[in-house]
């Protein structure tokens, strides 16, 4: 049976993208696969709270216990830990506290997203549960999900991981305009090895943080839906 269209899913990237979606009233899945969403949800499933900001002063200056952040994907000095999502899976991190982030790309499209009814961070670990609880709550007639990409560049792990959660959306009734079409294309039909082996793939293993592939690769680990609220990221 085919299942009863329930709202409209569409794809946008990038800062542009989310200042537009977040303009127009949708709600706006951000999804930056390596790695900022990733971390994001491994930090709020261990019931941290997440404040995503843009420059390291920020970072520096804000109220919390712990600071995370990369620049060019290699960890800030100075800083408690870097985006590497294996590296906070194991460490000490009290439920409660509180983590101030900042990437290169993903938490500045966060901060251009922010003015929209609804903000979740996205990724392949959790697109099964964000798509469930976008269904439930049916508040914003629309949805955008943003691919942050690489400094401005379109990411094929971004658009991967976009296409993982909008084709939970349409199997869900949502209809997707055309490029949120291809883009789910392009999820049923990727090479995981491709993806392990693209631009963003050879840098993080170039740095060593090659054990952060498998992980922000594993589809619906992690079922927790990031949600921003008081600038902050919680499970929502």
């Amino acid at each position: 049976m085919t299942p009863e269209k329930t709202g409209a899913a569409r794809y946008s990237g990038g800062v542009t993208g989310a200042r537009e979606a977040a303009r127009s009233g949708a709600a706006v899945v951000v999804v930056d696969a390596y790695r900022a969403s990733t971390t994001i949800a491994v930090l709020v499933s261990r019931g941290a709270r997440v404040l995503p900001v843009a420059t390291l002063e920020e970072a520096v200056e804000a109220e919390a216990d712990f600071r995370a952040g990369e620049r060019g994907s290699a960890k800030v000095a100075g800083f408690d830990f870097g985006n590497s999502p294996t590296a906070l899976q194991e460490a000490d991190i009290p439920s409660g506290s509180t983590v101030a982030l900042t990437t290169t790309n993903g938490t500045r499209v966060i901060g251009a997203a922010a003015g929209a009814p609804c903000v979740l961070a996205g990724a392949f670990v959790n697109a099964r549960a964000l798509a469930r609880c976008l269904l439930e709550e049916g508040s914003e007639p629309e949805v955008v999900v943003v691919g942050c990409g690489w400094e401005g560049r379109r990411s094929s792990e971004d658009e991967a991981a976009a296409g993982a959660i909008l084709y939970h959306l349409q199997k869900r009734g949502f209809e997707l305009d055309a490029r949120a079409r291809r883009v789910t294309g392009f999820y049923l039909n990727r090479s995981q090895e491709t993806l392990k082996n693209n631009a963003a793939a050879r840098r993080l293993k170039r740095l060593g943080y090659e054990r952060d592939l498998d992980l922000c690769l594993a589809e619906d680990t992690l079922p927790v839906v990031p949600r921003l609220r008081n600038g902050a990221f919680v499970n929502g």
